[in-house]
């Protein structure tokens, strides 16, 4: 049902080289659902998550029991939270930051994945205002384009 739902046009997020798209209300009403509810929950049935999921049916055309069936699954997990609410990290001064960012290895990995991903980056600059390089730079900072993917299931 997840690889349906990331095909319709309403999640846009690029993540290995698909363009998925989140209105950025529909990404705080899904927070706020999970947040102000308790551990586990059928949040299917939360006034947030039913605004979002009237928002997404009417205009995205989602279907509204793949919806209704993926909030149903959703639980609040304290630990996402938690890790949420800390720095990754310590502060670093630019030169230590570009000791990290700024390796060879990044680079080429950065200059490929643009390079695959060249006419998404366009239409989502054109469409969302945001310029490629930028995106570009946060996915390879935050996933390093794609090796790195977490280890939460996540919404």
């Amino acid at each position: 049902m997840f690889f349906q739902i990331k095909q319709q046009k309403v999640k846009r997020l690029l993540v290995e080289g698909v363009l998925l798209s989140v209105p950025l209300r529909g990404i705080l009403l899904i927070m706020s659902a999970v947040f102000l509810s308790g551990a586990h929950a059928d949040y299917s049935q939360h006034p947030l998550a039913i605004q979002l999921i009237d928002e997404m049916v009417a205009e995205e055309g989602f279907e509204r029991e793949d919806l209704v069936s993926l909030f149903a699954q959703v639980e609040k997990k304290q630990s996402i939270i938690d890790a949420m609410s800390r720095p990754a990290e310590k502060t670093l001064t630019w030169a230590e930051y570009s000791k990290i960012f700024l390796t060879d290895s990044r680079v080429s990995k950065g200059v490929d994945f643009w390079l695959k991903n060249q006419e998404t980056l366009e239409r989502a600059e054109k469409e969302y205002g945001v310029p490629a390089q930028v995106v570009v730079a946060i996915i390879g900072v935050e996933t390093r384009y794609g090796s790195n993917k977490g280890s939460y299931r996540v919404m």
